[in-house]
């Protein structure tokens, strides 16, 4: 029997360079396409058509519920999917889309939003959101709001029984990537919109919560908080978006340096939704960054006890899994404790293999505890980096902090899982076990090591002082430097017995030294 059919209803402006990724993603699963053109002076409207869609022209009078409904006025399916053109319907998940849409016993589905901090499907997840995306087409549904325009009111008033199912059907949404927000400039038109709405009704606590976000958007910390308490006293318990408003005010008053109330304002968000792991979470960060390191720990492994919150919280990708381990490494690299450090790096990583940040943190940290061999271990085995391109990021690191061993070994690994290259694209001056040692670094670090510390020094001095004609440091120049002042702190490292109170001081100052610069972008 065919599957009742599902419309893909759409706004559009000037969307030209997004649009036919977000219409690819849906061929196969939709039944037709309304879109709602507001004005476009770009070749949005003939990519509409080239997939077929049916495109209305309404005029912008800067309401999006209203645009909206102009689309849903002309749907014919059984069912609305809608979708931003700066969207995509995740390839993995159309087939069982197609599956909720037999299931007529439901008015609506939530879908699984996940906001990208970049502009690719490859970018970081920052957050993932569970929102109404697709819904029975019934001409008494209708989108409320002149921005962040909401379809589940309207469909509660209906129908105060219907029936909502939790999907783990995603959409990737790259809207809020840095340069797409500034070329839009997003945040200064919703903020108006939001204003004017709030004026029409002040008491509206989903409007409060908008302009408490485009303010946080801003980093205008205590406006937020200002709207935020507002919606908070309007809201209650059973409001979609009740468990960020704790979050929010917990973020807001941190960076404002309110350590307690935003610890305080953690314990009562925890006190209603003890399953939310985004709230131990940030509690967990408050107090690290109060100074209250062993409360901290604490925090955070009671956020990697709950684990991902469930699906119908809106949560920050990595909050009790990667996020919450990196953190716990980051705290106990700095209380000394290596062995600490090693396990969360490690289990960052784990939870996360793409993310390259745990991974520079265990390799220079092992480095440092001299446990290469242990480290060669690790990085073929439990946390192996995902992909040819984090593995060169890890043969960099590796090479940077003199662990030749273990670099090559990762290389062979590459090579014998059928890589396409056997060998990471590395800059000329990063050498190999087979090539032959940076004579300069040598030098200094012998002279300094035998107490010629003099020659040492001038040696240093003329290396740091050296540029090119144009007065521009080169790649190989600049990774000379690093690794040369990280040879230095590892020739007085080696001078010391770790049981003088000097040496965790200076433990902690090779840590912060930067990895050399194998980029020159990176520098």
């Amino acid at each position: 029997m065919k599957r009742p059919a599902i419309s893909l209803c759409m706004i559009v402006r000037n969307e030209a360079p997004s649009l036919p990724r977000c219409l690819k993603s849906v061929q196969g699963v939709t039944d037709e396409i309304i879109i709602v053109d507001t004005g476009s002076t770009d070749d949005t409207v003939p990519i509409a058509k080239s997939f077929g869609a049916k495109v209305i022209s309404v005029p912008w009078n800067g309401n999006f519920a209203t645009a909206r409904n102009a689309g849903l006025n002309k749907a014919r399916g059984t069912w609305i999917l809608f979708l931003d053109a700066d969207e995509e319907l995740a390839a993995e998940d159309t087939e069982q889309l197609k599956i909720c849409a037999g299931h007529l016993e439901f008015e609506a589905f939530f879908l699984q939003v996940h906001n990208h901090s970049g502009e690719t499907l490859s970018s970081p997840t920052a957050t993932v959101n569970p929102i109404v995306r697709m819904f029975r087409n019934r001409p008494e549904y209708r989108f409320r709001g002149s921005v962040h325009e909401q379809i589940a009111v309207s469909i509660i008033e209906r129908r105060p029984q219907a029936a909502f199912h939790l999907t783990t059907v995603k959409i990737h949404h790259y809207g809020y990537a840095g340069t797409v927000v500034t070329s839009k400039d997003k945040i200064r038109r919703n903020l108006k919109l939001l204003e004017q709405a709030l004026s029409d009704n002040p008491n509206d606590p989903f409007h409060h919560y908008n302009v408490a976000v485009e303010y946080m958007r801003m980093q205008d910390w205590r406006s937020a908080l200002v709207h935020l308490q507002q919606s908070l006293s309007l809201s209650g318990p059973d409001t979609s978006y009740y468990h960020l408003i704790y979050k929010y005010e917990s973020r807001c008053r941190l960076e404002l340096r309110e350590y307690e109330e935003a610890i305080e304002a953690c314990d009562r968000g925890i006190s209603q939704f003890p399953d939310y792991s985004d709230l131990y979470h940030v509690k967990g960060t408050v107090l690290y960054a109060s100074g209250r390191k062993p409360e901290a720990k604490e925090s955070l492994l009671l956020a990697l006890q709950k684990g991902s919150p469930p699906a119908h919280y809106h949560t920050d990708a990595g909050a009790g899994t990667f996020l919450s381990a990196f953190t716990l490494g980051q705290i106990c690299e700095e209380l000394d404790e290596a062995q600490g450090a090693i396990h969360w790096y490690g289990e960052a990583l784990r939870h996360n293999p793409a993310w390259t940040a745990p991974l520079l943190k265990l390799i220079r940290t092992m480095r440092l505890a001299n446990r290469e061999n242990e480290l060669q271990m690790l990085l073929l085995g439990p946390v192996r980096p995902s992909s040819p391109e984090a593995i060169t990021v890890a043969v960099k690191a590796l090479l940077g902090e003199d662990c030749k061993q273990a670099a090559m070994a990762l290389l062979a690994s590459l090579s014998q899982d059928g890589g396409s290259t056997s060998e990471p694209n590395l800059p000329p001056h990063m050498s190999l076990p087979s090539s032959v040692e940076d004579t300069t670094a040598e030098r200094i670090k012998n002279a300094y090591l035998h107490g010629s510390k003099g020659e040492a020094l001038q040696l240093l001095r003329t290396w740091l002082t050296t540029s090119s004609a144009a007065q521009e440091v080169s790649v190989g120049e600049a990774y000379r430097k690093s690794k040369t002042l990280m040879s230095l702190a590892d020739s007085q490292l080696s001078c010391l017995t770790e049981s003088l109170p000097r040496c965790v001081i200076y433990l902690q100052v090779r840590r912060d030294l930067p990895f050399p610069k194998i980029e020159l972008e990176e520098g």
